[in-house]
């Protein structure tokens, strides 16, 4: 890593530049964000008194250069707790300096003294480079996996049919 690289907790005062890091990893989704982060998201939803996440950013000589979020779940398959990777980015000026790795291993030893004995995240088809990073961090393929998202109207209609 990168000396003078820090990885800790994002401030309330980052907010907007967390957002911003957030925009820039949703804007390479081919089909498009499904809505702007904005600071406002960040604070309610990352940094407030109950985050529905784990944030954390990287700063490189003053600057935010990337983040990683990750949710602790329970993993049936291993009968422990694993961390699912939801986001990890880092600045394109950034990159190759060991700072994604830096921030996945501040992940993986945060969510290990909660007890978790693995991460676990998704790569996009294609996306050759996050795979040849991941095969470095000595990440293995679970094989063929399609993820699905049940949201919008389909999501609505469902939770509606639970009991009260």
């Amino acid at each position: 890593m990168t000396t003078g690289t820090i990885i800790r907790a994002a401030t309330m005062a980052e907010a907007d530049e967390v957002a911003a890091l957030f925009n820039a990893i949703n804007s390479l989704d081919s089909e498009g964000p499904v809505v702007t982060m904005t600071g406002a998201h960040v604070r309610q939803h990352l940094l407030g008194p109950r985050p529905l996440s784990m944030l954390r950013v990287a700063e490189a000589g003053g600057v935010l250069a990337g983040f990683v979020t990750g949710n602790l779940v329970y993993d049936s398959t291993r009968a422990a707790a694993g961390c699912i990777v939801v986001d990890l980015y880092v600045r394109p000026d950034f990159r190759r300096r060991g700072i994604g790795r830096a921030l996945m291993a501040a992940l993986a030893a945060e969510t290990r003294r909660d007890g978790a004995v693995c991460l676990w995240w998704g790569v996009d088809d294609g996306d050759d480079e996050a795979t040849a990073f991941y095969i470095s961090l000595g990440a293995e393929s679970e094989g063929a996996f399609e993820g699905r998202i049940l949201t919008g109207a389909a999501y609505e209609t469902l939770a509606a049919e639970a009991a009260p």
